[in-house]
């Protein structure tokens, strides 16, 4: 999905062909199913279109470092560019803001009276996300005078970072 000019523009989501059955227990999460994925393309060409839509744009994730890693590794298989892209953590954002609390996306969802979408599913996650974006940079220019995609990649890095650092110092 794009965000062009504050607003959100067009979206995109593709189930994947995982290539073996899905755990039940995952199936209560997110609600695909095997039925769902038997006729969904394989990774490979999901990927790539992937790729080509985040092109070198800025890119807003919720929770980076859970979601990146297996972003990277679904890329590699697939033979597809490393994604370098900017990207700026609304978890960082909002830890940022809001300090201490749930920072989880369903919680700032509701704390910021966002409309509720199917949670733990892509597009429904994304949307979610993309609207905390736009509510979380308004609240960083407006208290803390940051006003540029850089600056608040940068901060919401910043912000992430000691939290981890903190988490694996105590084994979590």
């Amino acid at each position: 999905m794009a965000i062009d000019d504050g607003e959100i523009g067009e979206t995109w989501s593709n189930l994947i062909q995982p290539g073996r059955p899905i755990p039940a227990d995952a199936t209560l999460v997110h609600g695909i199913s095997d039925a769902m994925v038997a006729t969904a393309p394989l990774p490979a060409e999901v990927m790539a279109e992937l790729r080509r839509r985040c092109g070198d744009l800025t890119l807003v994730f919720h929770n980076v470092s859970f979601d990146l890693p297996f972003l990277i590794a679904e890329l590699r298989r697939a033979g597809q560019p490393a994604l370098l892209n900017p990207i700026v953590d609304t978890l960082g954002l909002a830890r940022g803001l809001a300090g201490a609390g749930s920072n989880s996306l369903g919680a700032l969802a509701e704390r910021f009276g966002l409309p509720l979408e199917p949670r733990h599913r892509a597009l429904g996650d994304a949307l979610t996300t993309a609207r905390l974006f736009r509510a979380l940079a308004v609240r960083w220019e407006h208290e803390r005078r940051v006003t540029s995609l850089a600056e608040l990649a940068a901060v919401s890095q910043d912000l992430v970072r000691p939290a981890a650092a903190r988490a694996m110092a105590v084994g979590v």
